[in-house]
């Protein structure tokens, strides 16, 4: 048993260490991608491009705010989570400080942003199910883990002028996957897993640290198809209802970032 997991795991590093060249080519399917496979082509497997300075993710969000006097991604999809820059950082999981936010990703329509939405990668919550997930183990209900920084942090002025997220629709895709020689790519289009609508917090806790955070567990059983391949998780917030704020109608979320583990039984 130990050397077949010896195995498995020498072969997932090897895959890690093709991914790290970026495709040659796009790959060709033979079925019609949907627009959630589009947006996640360029992020499946190790998350190469997020690795990368000063790429951003934009398929990973319905819309950014820019502003004049601001860098075009001020406000980017990329602001949400260190997981976007270095995936050992989940910033819940780290012992207390955590630096206060100094951005924060906005969406960039009219009007409130009812609608607009962003995209996580769901990362495995320890190296176990991280090894079950990769090598079709897993037997057991999963556990999604969500925490939401949400308004825009970076003073208690601002929280209050810009809108905050109130209703959020979370929907877990799980994207079967398989890899080449120098590229992750999906089996068939990514699916929902989970659904369901969750109201955010707006209570303020003035400290050094922060002054609202929301967190949400999801429970759910990952569909057999899915046991049997490969695959990753990924975690969309869809933006249902805000509350209002004093000054502007940019709805903002500072931080947002997810895990999994296994419900494994007692």
């Amino acid at each position: 048993m130990k050397k077949q997991i010896t195995t498995a795991l020498m072969a997932f590093a090897a895959a890690l260490a093709f991914t790290q060249v970026y495709p040659r080519t796009p790959r060709k399917y033979d079925f019609e991608l949907s627009d959630m496979a589009k947006r996640l082509t360029t992020v499946i497997g190790f998350k190469k491009n997020m690795h990368a300075d000063g790429w951003v993710w934009k398929e990973g969000r319905s819309s950014a705010l820019t502003e004049k006097g601001k860098s075009a991604d001020f406000y980017e999809i990329t602001k949400l989570s260190d997981t976007f820059i270095d995936e050992g950082k989940i910033f819940f999981d780290e012992p207390m400080p955590i630096p206060i936010p100094t951005t924060a990703w906005v969406e960039g329509v009219a009007g409130d942003g009812i609608g607009e939405w962003v995209i996580v990668p769901i990362k495995p919550r320890n190296d176990d199910v991280e090894e079950r997930l990769a090598n079709r183990k897993i037997r057991y209900p999963l556990i999604v883990h969500l925490s939401v920084f949400n308004g825009y942090q970076k003073s208690v002025d601002l929280y209050q002028k810009n809108n905050r997220v109130k209703e959020a629709k979370i929907s877990i895709y799980a994207a079967a996957m398989s890899f080449g020689q120098d590229e992750a790519f999906l089996l068939w289009n990514p699916e929902v897993v989970h659904e369901e609508t969750i109201t955010l917090n707006d209570d303020i806790v003035v400290n050094p640290i922060c002054f609202n955070t929301t967190e949400a567990d999801f429970t759910f059983e990952l569909p057999e198809k899915y046991r049997n391949e490969m695959c990753e998780l990924y975690l969309r917030l869809e933006i249902r209802s805000v509350y209002k704020g004093t000054k502007y109608s940019d709805t903002c979320i500072c931080n947002m970032s997810a895990t999994v583990e296994e419900e494994l039984p007692r």
